[in-house]
């Protein structure tokens, strides 16, 4: 009786030490951990918490109540996109982009809300000392962000990770041009279908898709897709790229409209580059 008295003893005296540790009370349940995941890292189709999209009664209106995982659709104050008034957004000391990304072999899928490509490990962006690995370009129609007012017929958004976890969207804004600068060889051929996958034998390096000009708007926001995940460093280049207005319509014509509108600042401040 003894030893099994002790035992209890010993066995009581380390819960409640461990209890100390995590700072949860011993009667109180171990708190789950937040385990949503963005389908932009999901290389193939994805289970979302609930169906959405940008018509009807799962529109961006209504994302926030959809499922608890959206709520940040609803509640949160840093979302985006934003539209970027120019005049009013500061100048001031920005760190320089470094884009080093790597030839790779070219692919399109559909996962059901854009048409996406999946990148190979290997291309990085380094906003000053700060490295974020490339995992994937999506687009948008017409454009999520805007500039004073203005919307432009598409944007591309190259999204990053960084090796602890941070998010870094680089947002590349699309005029349409009949002698268009940017080509989208892989896109010739669009994945029609949700999941469908397109292979292609070409490759391409995706600093093709970036403007000649490396200055840039910088604010914290948001993913612009449920969950709507914030503290999201989004880095959106002032300097359009052209693409000729008949690749721009296939897009339109395949995705419809699938941006989400803008959402207010709420006293965040837009930083650009000098």
């Amino acid at each position: 009786m003894l030893k099994r008295f002790l035992y209890v003893i010993q066995v009581a005296s380390t819960i409640t030490l461990c209890n100390a540790i995590t700072g949860r009370a011993a009667d109180e349940p171990e708190a789950k951990k937040d385990v949503v995941t963005h389908h932009y890292f999901s290389k193939s189709e994805h289970q979302h918490a609930a169906k959405w999209g940008y018509e009807g009664k799962i529109g961006p209106k209504f994302w926030g109540d959809l499922d608890p995982a959206y709520r940040l659709a609803k509640t949160g104050k840093r979302q985006s996109p934003i539209n970027i008034e120019t005049k009013v957004a500061a100048t001031k000391k920005l760190p320089a982009l470094k884009f080093d990304y790597q030839v790779e072999q070219l692919s399109s899928f559909n996962n059901g809300h854009t048409i996406q490509h999946n990148e190979a490990p290997g291309s990085f962006l380094f906003v000053g000392d700060d490295r974020y690995a490339l995992e994937q370009l999506h687009v948008h129609t017409p454009s999520e962000h805007t500039i004073d007012g203005k919307h432009f017929p598409m944007e591309i958004h190259l999204v990053h990770k960084s090796g602890s976890g941070r998010i870094a969207v680089v947002a590349v804004l699309v005029e349409a041009k009949e002698k268009g600068t940017v080509e989208v060889p892989f896109y010739f051929g669009l994945p029609s279908r949700s999941g469908e996958e397109v292979r292609y034998e070409g490759r391409r390096n995706p600093s093709d898709f970036l403007p000649q000009s490396r200055k840039y708007f910088e604010y914290s926001g948001s993913f612009t897709t449920p969950p709507c995940t914030e503290d999201v460093r989004w880095i959106v280049m002032q300097q359009p790229v052209r693409a000729n207005p008949k690749l721009i319509h296939r897009f339109e014509t395949l995705l419809k409209a699938n941006n989400r509108p803008t959402k207010p600042l709420n006293g965040r401040v837009v930083g650009v580059s000098e």
